[in-house]
């Protein structure tokens, strides 16, 4: 029963996740085929500028509140004074973000960049400054989370259907990814207010626990500050070293990658409750289960990782068309990133509930200083094809060998080698130890 509960369960986070894909695939695809790679550049470039001032929106709270809500799901003010402290940091995020368009652009500001950057930081806070979607993950509901996305990106991808038959400019049909972001948070609301009997009256802002939260979150904004300028460090300087057409040939191939990377939450977040509770209640099976977990992520990211090396051309070919030509080349290179980033969701949270957080500063530090300096050297010399490999190696440095360093991480070290070890040399005992996990209650 409990393995039926968790496959259900992981069914319904895939459903939610896979919807994600598909609307992120089709905006990518109507963007890079209808408006071509310099238009997709340009979206690239301002969502690349939201995401380095993301901290700002998330606050790095939001493996804080799914712990927090996954021991006490009634906490509804802790719930009120997240959103408050997210809104404040989103009205903050919006002025840095416009402040560094304008620095950065040498020459007047186009119409479309302007609605682009509207659409872009409106869909920021209705995706992330709400803790809606949070809850229902820390209280393992997540076919809620799916009804809402499932809604959403049907009346979005409506309005894109009808602005491209309208021949809407560029600018007004990008409008739908707000709208989507929109329409979800809205019926996670109508869900959340129907399953709880809250007095909305009574819900306040807690002054000393947001400085609470807060001071716990410290060491995990700091990561958030950092961890963006690894991730869209590239972008930026793409499209400061080289041009558009460029910028979004790179980003055609990254954002295929940043559309699966769904999987390794779907699993995580799966036993993320079971993971908890047996960690708090140190359980005897806690760590045949941990190591199951990475098993189970290692195997579906080297398998989806060498698909897509194998396929690299026919899938470029076939979404985008032969105005990409090249993306393929960058494609074979960034799918790797995959057998690193899946176990690194659940290594994250580890970090979180091992109150290690502070080590996500650190590694985030680490990346950023290498990301940025290799990249800046290596798309000089080699163009878009030395960021993908510099980007490859800032993964595998950052979700495996900086667990190494420290003693206190170095068991999340011992323990992916030994389970990725497990894997590939004893394959047997490896799929006896998943079983395991699957099964586990």
């Amino acid at each position: 029963m409990s393995k039926m509960s968790n496959i259900k369960k992981a069914a319904w986070y895939a459903v939610e996740n896979t919807t994600m894909v598909a609307f992120g695939l089709i905006s990518v695809i109507v963007v890079a085929r209808v408006f071509g790679p310099e238009n997709l550049g340009k979206l690239s470039f301002i969502q690349a500028l939201s995401a380095t001032t993301m901290f700002l929106v998330v606050l790095g709270l939001d493996h804080i509140i799914v712990r927090e809500l996954a021991r006490k799901n009634d906490d509804y003010d802790l719930i009120f004074t997240s959103m408050i402290m997210q809104t404040i940091g989103w009205i903050a995020h919006v002025i840095l973000v416009i402040l560094a368009i304008f620095v950065i652009s040498n020459d007047p500001i186009e119409i479309s960049i302007i609605y682009i950057t509207i659409s872009v930081l409106l869909a920021t806070y209705f995706a992330r400054g709400t803790v809606l979607k949070l809850f229902f993950q820390a209280i393992n509901v997540p076919k809620k989370i799916a009804i809402s996305a499932i809604i959403s990106r049907i009346i979005s991808l409506s309005y894109l259907t009808a602005a491209l038959v309208l021949n809407l400019d560029y600018h007004l049909v990008i409008i739908f990814i707000p709208i989507q972001a929109l329409v979800q948070f809205l019926v996670l609301l109508i869900q959340f207010l129907s399953c709880r009997n809250i007095d909305i009256k009574s819900l306040k802002f807690d002054q000393k626990r947001s400085k609470s939260l807060i001071k716990e979150a410290l060491p995990l904004i700091g990561s958030s500050m950092l961890f963006p300028v690894f991730m869209q460090g590239d972008i930026l300087l793409i499209s400061s070293i080289l041009d558009e057409k460029n910028t979004g040939i790179y980003s055609s191939a990254t954002r295929l990658i940043s559309q699966l990377v769904f999987v390794g939450h779907i699993v995580t977040m799966t036993f993320y409750l079971a993971l908890s509770d047996k960690y708090f209640e140190k359980s005897n099976d806690y760590e045949s289960f941990l190591n199951g977990l990475i098993k189970i992520l290692f195997i579906l990211g080297f398998g989806m990782a060498l698909s897509i090396y194998m396929l690299s051309e026919q899938i470029i070919i076939a979404l985008y068309g032969e105005k990409f030509t090249g993306a393929e080349d960058i494609l074979k290179v960034i799918c790797w990133n995959l057998v690193f980033i899946f176990p690194a969701a659940l290594f994250s949270r580890l970090l979180v509930l091992q109150n290690l957080a502070k080590y996500e500063f650190i590694k985030s530090l680490t990346i950023a200083i290498f990301s940025l300096s290799m990249n800046f050297i290596f798309i000089e010399k080699y163009g878009i094809l030395g960021s993908a490999v510099v980007s490859l190696c800032s993964y595998a440095l950052a979700d495996l060998i900086f667990y190494s360093l420290f003693k206190e991480t170095r068991d999340i070290f011992k323990k992916a080698i030994s389970s990725y070890a497990t894997t590939i040399f004893n394959p047997p005992k490896a799929m006896k130890n998943i079983i395991k996990t699957l099964e586990a209650k």
